[in-house]
């Protein structure tokens, strides 16, 4: 089971409904957190997204709002490509995977790994 994350953009207060502007990316159990990356608006490292989500707001696919300095803990902290858990098992990382025979799906076009990890595609994902 994973959770996508997104910029949400007219958001109504009400009923938490939003528009969508960016896919973040997902979280998936046993994953180090997987980044949709947009070249044409540089967002092509954890650090510029980072950056630019400094004054976004930040939803989950349930539509539960997400304060930023919780998102960048969870993203640095539980979700990162060097995680271990307390069973001593390190997280999985997406572009590591598709670099296999077994599931040979990477391409340096579409996917790459930014300097600190992370997991990135233009592909679309959910």
């Amino acid at each position: 089971m994973g959770t996508n994350y997104y910029v949400a953009k007219n958001l109504c207060e009400c009923c938490n409904r939003y528009d969508t502007e960016y896919h973040i990316g997902k979280s998936s159990g046993g994953w180090a957190f997987t980044f949709q990356g947009y070249p044409a608006e540089r967002l092509t490292s954890w650090e510029a997204w980072k950056a630019f989500l400094k004054d976004q707001i930040i939803m989950d696919e349930y539509h539960e709002r997400k304060d930023y300095d919780w998102f960048v803990h969870y993203i640095e902290g539980p979700k990162a490509p060097n995680f271990v858990n307390e069973q001593g098992r390190k997280n999985l990382q997406h572009n590591d995977y598709g670099k296999t025979n077994k599931y040979p799906y990477f391409n340096p076009q579409y996917d790459w790994d930014d300097e600190d990890g992370y997991a990135f595609s233009t592909r679309e994902f959910s």
